[in-house]
């Protein structure tokens, strides 16, 4: 048990806040199962923002050659929708507030901030 004691979804609230401790120990595999099972949950769609751009984030780390992102918006709902897949695993969030433009742009940055940086 250990480090494997604790959820995905904890071991990923401990990145992001920086706590650096065992975060080596735990792989990226663990938290990907986590996301794949909130997937399964909800459809695909993702309810919380947090939870999509971390899914997005791993998803484009994984295999960035078959990363794929696309945004979909339809007026006459006043629905955002935006889809990130890298032909395996499909995940969208969907959105009818205006706030959520801003969130959309700190996506966008992320994205280009990996794509641009060799690794």
């Amino acid at each position: 048990s250990g480090i494997y004691a604790e959820s995905g979804k904890q071991w990923y609230q401990r990145r992001v806040r920086g706590d650096q401790q065992n975060l080596e120990t735990r792989p990226n595999f663990y938290y990907f199962v986590y996301l794949l099972s909130l997937i399964a949950m909800r459809k695909s769609y993702f309810d919380n923002w947090d939870d999509f751009y971390a899914a997005s984030e791993q998803l484009y780390l994984d295999e960035p050659s078959a990363f794929r992102y696309t945004m979909k918006y339809r007026h006459c709902d006043g629905k955002m929708v935006l889809k990130v897949t890298n032909n395996a695993l499909v995940i969208k969030y969907m959105s009818d507030q205006g706030q959520d433009a801003k969130k959309l742009e700190k996506l966008n940055s992320m994205l280009m901030r990996h794509m641009v940086t060799k690794s």
